[in-house]
Formats: C-alpha cells, sequence, structure tokens
C-alpha cells in the first residue's frame, strides 16, 4: 500500500494536533495548575512575613506601652496598701496615736473582699422660717410689676415665641423618651462588680483636742490613703477629751515587689517613694519641694518610662502623663489665667491631661508668687542614649514660670524649654 505525500503531510499534521492535545490535557495543564499552587502559596508566605515583621517591628512600641501601662497603675494604686495585715496596721496605729500624743486601743472587724460601700445621707426637711412668707410676697410684687412692664413686647413677639416653644417641647420630647430608654436598658444589663479588700477598724482614744487634730493630720499626710469615716469626741475633764474614729483601709494587688517590702518588719526605713520617678529610689527623705508640677526624663532602659509630667502635690497621680521613645519627645504646657484662676493643661505623644484638651484645662493654685516646674532629669548612659524632652511651654499667666532642671548631661542636656522668655525663667541646678 503506498501513501502517498499528501497523505503523509496530513498523517504528520494528525500526529502533530494529538501530540498537542495530549501535551495541552495531561502535561500543560497540569503544570499550569501546580503553578497557580506555587503562587498562591508565595502569596500567603508574603502575607505572613509581612505579618511577621509588621509585628516584630512593633515589638518596641508594644514594649513602651506596657512600660507605661505599668508605671500609670503603679501610680494610681500608690496610695492604696498591697495587703491588708491587722499586725502591720496596728503598728501604724500606734505609732500615729503616739506622735500625736494620744492614748486609745483598736477594735478589727473581718476583712472584707467586696465593691465599696456607698454612703446614703439622711434629708431632713427643716420648717421654713417666719420671714419667709414675707419674702415670698416681696418677690411676687415685684415679679408682677415686671410682667406688666414687658406685656408690650411678649404681646408683640408672642406668635414667635409659640413657635419656637412648640418646636422646643417637641424636641424636648425625645430625649425624655431616650431617657427612658437608656434606664430600661441600664435596668436588663448587669454590670460586673469591681471588688477589692478593706478593713474597718475602730480607734477608741484619750487626750486633747490639739492631739486629735494632729492625728488627723498625719492620717492626711500618710502616702496610703486611710478613709476616716467617722469621729465621736466627747468632753472628759476640763482639758481632756475621749472618742472613737472609725477608719476603713483598702488594698489591692500591686504589679511590683512593694507587697514584700511592705510586709518587711524594718520601721526605720521608708519603702517606695513620695514621688515615684524621683532622682533616687527609696531614701526615707520626704519630698518638700515648693513646686507646682514635676517632671522626669529617664533614659529608655530606665523601669519607669523615659517622659513623665504631673502635678507635684497629687498623691492619686491622676495628673500624670507618660511618654515613651529614645528620641525627642515634643511635651506642650498651656498655663491660663482667667478670672482671678489658674488653669493648666498639658500633653506628650501618648497622653494629655485632662483628658479633653479643648479648653482652659484644669484649675490649679500655684504654691508660691511665682508658678515652680521642677525637671527631673540623668546623664546620658552612652551615644544610644537619645531620650530627651522638647517643652513648648505657653504661659498666659501674670505669674513668673520657673522652671528647674535638676540633674542634666551638661554635655548633651535632655531638657530643651522653648517658650515666652520674657516671662520664663529656666534654671539649671
Amino acid at each position: 500500500m503506498k501513501v502517498s505525500n499528501r497523505e503523509k503531510i496530513m498523517l504528520w499534521i494528525l500526529g502533530i494536533i494529538l501530540v498537542g492535545f495530549g501535551y495541552y490535557n495531561f502535561i500543560y495543564l497540569k503544570q499550569t495548575s501546580q503553578l497557580e499552587e506555587k503562587i498562591q502559596k508565595e502569596n500567603e508566605k508574603r502575607q505572613e512575613y509581612e505579618v511577621t515583621m509588621t509585628t516584630i517591628n512593633s515589638l518596641e512600641d508594644k514594649k513602651n506601652d506596657a512600660k507605661l501601662l505599668k508605671a500609670e497603675i503603679v501610680d494610681k494604686s500608690s496610695p492604696f496598701y498591697p495587703t491588708i495585715s491587722e499586725e502591720h496596721i496596728i503598728a501604724e496605729l500606734d505609732g500615729l496615736l503616739k506622735e500625736s500624743g494620744l492614748k486609745g486601743g483598736i477594735t478589727f472587724k473581718p476583712i472584707v473582699s467586696d465593691g465599696v460601700e456607698s454612703s446614703k445621707k439622711d434629708e431632713n426637711t427643716l420648717a421654713e422660717s417666719s420671714f419667709q412668707d414675707i419674702v415670698n410676697k416681696y418677690k411676687t410684687v415685684i415679679s408682677t410689676d415686671d410682667k406688666n412692664k414687658d406685656a408690650d413686647n411678649n404681646a408683640a413677639n408672642g406668635d414667635q415665641n409659640n413657635s419656637s416653644t412648640s418646636s422646643a417641647n417637641n424636641s424636648n420630647k425625645s430625649p425624655t423618651n431616650n431617657s427612658s430608654q437608656n434606664n430600661s436598658k441600664t435596668n436588663d444589663t448587669k454590670e460586673k462588680k469591681n471588688t477589692l479588700y478593706y478593713l474597718k477598724c475602730e480607734v477608741k482614744f484619750e487626750g486633747n483636742y490639739d492631739g486629735i487634730d494632729k492625728l488627723l493630720k498625719k492620717i492626711d499626710e500618710r502616702d496610703k490613703k486611710i478613709v476616716v469615716n467617722s469621729i465621736k469626741i466627747s468632753q472628759d475633764t476640763l482639758e481632756a477629751c475621749k472618742g472613737t474614729i472609725d477608719l476603713e483601709f483598702y488594698a489591692i494587688p500591686k504589679v511590683t515587689d512593694e507587697l514584700e517590702k511592705y510586709l518587711e518588719w524594718n520601721y526605720n526605713n521608708t519603702y517606695g517613694k513620695d514621688v515615684p520617678f524621683s532622682a533616687s529610689s527609696a531614701t526615707g527623705i520626704t519630698n518638700t519641694d515648693n513646686s507646682d508640677f514635676i517632671a522626669s526624663i529617664k533614659p529608655t532602659n530606665s523601669d519607669l518610662p523615659s517622659i513623665i509630667l504631673g502635678k507635684a502635690n497629687d498623691p492619686m497621680r491622676t495628673s500624670y502623663v507618660y511618654g515613651k521613645s529614645n528620641s525627642e519627645e515634643m511635651v506642650e504646657m498651656v498655663l491660663t489665667e482667667e478670672g482671678g484662676k489658674y488653669y493648666c493643661k498639658y500633653k506628650t505623644s501618648k497622653l494629655t491631661f485632662p483628658a479633653k484638651y479643648d479648653g482652659l484645662g484644669m484649675e490649679f493654685v500655684p504654691v508660691s508668687k511665682n508658678i515652680v516646674i521642677n525637671i527631673l532629669s540623668e546623664t546620658r548612659q552612652g551615644s544610644d542614649d537619645k531620650a530627651s524632652a522638647k517643652l513648648q511651654l505657653v504661659n498666659k499667666t501674670d505669674k513668673l514660670v520657673e522652671v528647674n532642671t535638676i540633674g542634666d548631661d551638661a554635655a548633651n542636656p535632655r531638657v530643651k524649654i522653648d517658650g515666652d522668655g520674657s516671662n520664663i525663667s529656666v534654671n539649671q541646678k
């Protein structure tokens, strides 16, 4: 059987088509599917890599945020005891009584773990004064005269006032409805109650009135909060008196080693810090600075945030703001006088005080003729230590703002003051 050239060409073409069809279906499509899977896996790995790198790059920020959060927790919890120890409280109260020149005894109630009790005040309705009827008649006569004088104006604007009043009444209805809805939601939703340990005790004392005054002042001046719930005093002799005072002690767990230090029996030492960002640790020295504000600039490897700023006499640490970075931190403070009162507001890159930064800020009373700001700094610990602060100070008061920088690096200062030089004085100490 002879095959012509034409048939040979057609067979070659058919063979090529069959080979191409087989390659496409059994090899090309399979390899294409595998390639798409590889591309998808590559994209997934690339996304995982980007997420991992983002996490790694944010670790430093998270460490800084954790350090700021720890400092804020330490500051907010510092007025409370780390635990309720009756032995230590007995020793503490015994010392207070002796320092005040009083004698007494202590009776404890059981330690309780519960929410803070709310005290309700009794409301008593007093009978009106006999002069009240005369005053009411006088006000009625004056009110009638004022209404007669304004009658024409009210009549002219009556239609306009009626329309505005009706619209106002309509608008006032929705808040009332919303309020009732909110109240129903509040009643339906049970909030989780925060609990803490607290101890109540009754202290019986004997002495004089001067000793009682000293005792109350010493309780108020203590770093740890002691709540004076009530006090009863009765005269014993012409100069002596006796009575009872009800006290409350509150304790919350601490994130530091304050509990171990508190339980140590060492009466001659002061544990913790009166100012947690003071230049030294627990030295037993009470801070007696006559300053209005205090700030701290520290290296980033410190246990404390690199920037802390707050009011000097703030035992609850509610006015503190923090910053944490190994670079120059921008800090703003605005001091304003209005109506004979003084207001302050300040912020870092992380926090502001007060929380609502708009407006004048929070009122404060200067402790001296000048507004004093003490800034505690430290020498740099190497070329990599770049923590610093640039304080933008705006003084809108009639007082001189005295800024005292203490312990700053002489060669490469951490603290820079930028403000109005005419009413700002900067001193290096």
